[in-house]
């Protein structure tokens, strides 16, 4: 018997052996599927998910605080990326008309949306409020993602721009094209500079700090972008073949970038024309404020609120006072600045009326509480008057409650709460007189 134990193994074994042989086929069948299927290549990082892939394709869970550091790349990039397709789309309608630059203005709306997301998602990254590791880990990728799907957007646009200017514009006419628009920036400079030098004689340096040295930045870049088509010229006229694409780019960068700070400049004389404007009207709305601020302070109940405007309407007239004291005119930072002391005396006023109409519609509808306690009151008390001893306590305790209350509402100076004082007065009392006919009844026997 001891042999035939022995031998009844036999089968166990057989069928062990055949499953550990299926298994190792169905794995290589699968790792040669998933080759076929092109698995992700191992070591590389997947943007979408933020995480590496290791040697198997297997994902390798980063680090937060390098996930954090590599949303935060690649936001900058798709950002540097933004800013320069906002030139090329205006240099493509200028170059090939409006139909040529609708596309990539489109293109460039969406990723902008997508930059608008992942810059709020950063934001929420950076403020105050702590963030559990799993948030940081969901906002980071999710700003990988967006930043990933933005600049492909207007990478995919730029280059198809590229291709139709190289298949469309010749080297020489680009070269010619740029060489004028450098003369006609060139034409530009002495008024910018006499803008300059005017805004700076009316206005204090901070005011027009975004255009201080525009003008020797323009001729810098004009003076590049020279050099750059002269070198373009030369190549080209010793030979007809001669690598000028690069350069020409180069030269026509310089000169947009130039137009830009041009453009700026003429855009400041006007900005600060139109700050003034605004400044004195922020002045007068101030005055307004301040006056309305102190009628309320004056009538308002709520010490604490009128603390509140107190402090708001000091502030206020200390922007007030900044700004009529500069010696030098920075219109646009005291239109900042009074915009934000009047939208917090603003906010703060508003709390107060909220307040102070709650007060007055409490104390509106105090009268009529009163009086329906009263009526409740005297219900009560006949009813049980007319049960006399057949009433038990609880609808005497009910009644002397709804007394009690009452004449605490009647003493109270808060209207509000002697709103709600002389409506629980009422509810005791109605509730004294439902006992009191209760037990009349010998219901409660």
């Amino acid at each position: 018997m001891g042999g035939m134990g022995d031998f009844s193994l036999l089968p166990s074994l057989v069928v062990f052996a055949g499953v550990i042989a299926a298994l190792v086929v169905g794995a290589s069948l699968l790792r040669r599927r998933s080759r076929r299927l092109g698995r992700p290549v191992p070591g590389r990082l997947t943007r979408s998910t933020g995480d590496a892939l290791q040697g198997g394709g297997a994902p390798v869970r980063l680090p937060v605080d390098e996930l954090v550091k590599r949303a935060s790349i690649q936001l900058v990039q798709m950002d540097d990326a933004l800013r320069e397709a906002v030139d090329e789309v205006e240099f493509t309608r200028a170059e090939f008309g409006e139909a040529a630059a609708i596309e990539f203005a489109e293109a460039l709306d969406t990723a902008r949306r997508r930059a608008s997301e992942a810059f709020a998602l950063r934001q929420r990254l950076d403020d105050s409020v702590p963030d559990t590791e799993q948030q940081q880990r969901d906002w980071s990728k999710r700003i990988l993602s967006l930043s990933d799907s933005a600049l492909a957007l207007v990478t995919a646009q730029s280059r198809s721009i590229q291709e139709r200017r190289r298949d469309e514009t010749s080297a020489p006419d680009a070269l010619a094209r740029t060489r004028a628009a450098i003369a006609a920036g060139r034409a530009r400079l002495p008024e910018a500079r006499a803008t300059l030098s005017e805004l700076a004689d009316a206005y204090a340096s901070t005011a027009i700090a975004p255009v201080a040295g525009a003008a020797d930045e323009v001729e810098q870049a004009f003076d590049a972008a020279e050099r750059d088509v002269t070198a373009a010229e030369a190549a080209l006229s010793a030979s007809t073949l001669a690598p000028a694409a690069r350069q020409a780019q180069q030269a026509e960068a310089a000169v947009r970038r130039a137009q830009a700070r041009l453009d700026a400049v003429e855009r400041m004389r006007q900005t600060l024309r139109d700050a003034r404007v605004a400044r004195e009207t922020a002045l007068s709305a101030a005055g307004v404020q301040r006056t309305e601020a102190a009628h309320l302070r004056d009538s308002v109940e709520d010490p604490a609120a009128a603390e509140r405007i107190t402090a708001a309407s000091a502030a206020l007239e200390a922007a007030v006072d900044t700004a009529r004291a500069r010696t030098a005119a920075d219109p646009v930072a005291d239109v900042d600045a009074l915009a934000a002391a009047a939208g917090r005396l603003d906010d703060t006023l508003a709390i107060a009326r909220t307040a102070q109409q709650r007060l007055d519609s409490a104390r509106s509808a105090l009268v009529g509480a009163i009086a329906i306690a009263e009526s409740h009151i005297r219900t009560a008390d006949d009813a049980i008057a007319a049960g006399r001893g057949r009433v038990g306590p609880d609808a005497r305790t009910r009644l002397a409650a709804a007394r009690h209350e009452l004449d605490l509402a009647r003493q109270e100076a808060d209207p509000v709460a002697a709103l709600d004082g002389a409506r629980r007065a009422a509810t005791r009392a109605t509730d004294a007189d439902a006992l009191a006919r209760y037990d009349t009844l010998g219901l409660g026997r």
